[in-house]
């Protein structure tokens, strides 16, 4: 198995937190942000393989860390996670994968495994 370098972003520190416990017993590297803000500002300094963003957060959108992340790391898997509809999360850019909250971890590292 590949170790996978991830950038998890959601502003539920609960959610957050034991999603990246999970998948750090995986055998990943997780960085966690709580708000789009910091992760547009981890994003600029290191590289990950994956970024995984709720949609709807208080600062800014899942979309726009999808956006950015397409631009500083064009090679990464970028998932956007929410417990809305999809139809109301606008402005995602191509190649963006959905799930829907609440998920499984195991369903989530399957889909950023890459192939």
């Amino acid at each position: 198995m590949t170790s996978l370098n991830i950038l998890y972003v959601d502003d539920d520190d609960t959610h957050r937190s034991m999603v990246a416990e999970a998948i750090e017993f995986a055998g990943h590297t997780v960085t966690q942000a709580a708000t789009a803000t910091a992760a547009l500002d981890l994003m600029r300094q290191a590289t990950y393989d994956c970024i995984v963003t709720d949609y709807w957060m208080p600062d800014i959108t899942g979309a726009t860390v999808a956006r950015e992340a397409r631009v500083l790391h064009p090679g990464a898997t970028v998932c956007v996670v929410s417990g809305h509809d999809k139809n109301d999360m606008a402005g995602l850019p191509p190649g963006t994968l959905l799930m829907t909250k609440p998920f499984n971890v195991p369903l989530l590292l399957d889909v950023l495994t890459p192939r």
